[in-house]
């Protein structure tokens, strides 16, 4: 097989790295004016979810669609959480002045929930474009993944932290690689879901079994 034709594996390579670079691209503009990265964020795991399921759904018109459908939601999610960001910093600034034991206990009890805070955040995006619930209930269920899909948990955070780390020092990479921290990130986070939802099912189907026994 001629790996130049349209079926061989330079196209296919092309291709690929085309749509990542497109969607990097897009999702960087709509972050511009930074009250828009959260709606902006929200599309970008939109599109990469439908990779992962394998839909050929282009580019731009799933962005867009899905950054209008997941405005509210993710816009207010963004106002939430960039409010939540300010209260820890600022009472990380009001602690670190305590001194003796408060300091040690105010700090860590902080740091403990800023823990969680920062788990949390790692499943709001996945969970919000693959199940579409409630505010409330987007909170809860990304805490509850966070904390009983741990390791995964572990992985994305290293995965997100790797991301900005490439950014940071090889700007030229800013180009595509958040779209393919996203996508892996997603792709760990959907192979949760699967397994928590496998799980339900075969609880449920073992419920009906006994009761019908």
């Amino acid at each position: 097989m001629n790996i130049f034709s349209i079926d061989g594996g330079f196209y296919r390579f092309l291709e690929k790295f085309t749509n990542f670079f497109l969607l990097n691209l897009l999702w960087f503009i709509m972050c511009i004016p930074i009250i828009t990265i959260f709606p902006a964020t929200a599309a970008m795991f939109g599109v990469v979810r439908q990779w992962v399921q394998k839909k050929d759904s282009g580019v731009f018109k799933p962005f867009f669609t899905l950054f209008k459908e997941n405005f509210l939601q993710s816009f207010l999610l963004g106002l939430v959480w960039f409010a939540f960001a300010l209260m820890f910093y600022f009472n990380f600034m009001i602690t670190w002045q305590m001194s003796g034991t408060a300091k040690v206990i105010m700090v860590s009890a902080l740091s403990f929930i800023c823990l969680f805070f920062l788990m949390t955040t790692v499943f709001l995006f996945p969970v919000m474009v693959h199940y579409k619930t409630r505010f409330t209930i987007l909170i809860k269920n990304s805490f509850l993944f966070s904390i009983s899909q741990l390791w995964v948990t572990i992985v994305c955070g290293i995965i997100f932290l790797l991301t900005a780390l490439i950014s940071y020092f090889i700007p030229i990479t800013t180009i595509i690689i958040w779209s393919i921290g996203f996508y892996l990130i997603y792709t760990l986070c959907h192979r949760s879901f699967n397994k928590i939802e496998a799980m339900i099912q075969l609880n449920q189907e073992t419920q009906e079994v006994q009761e019908v026994s």
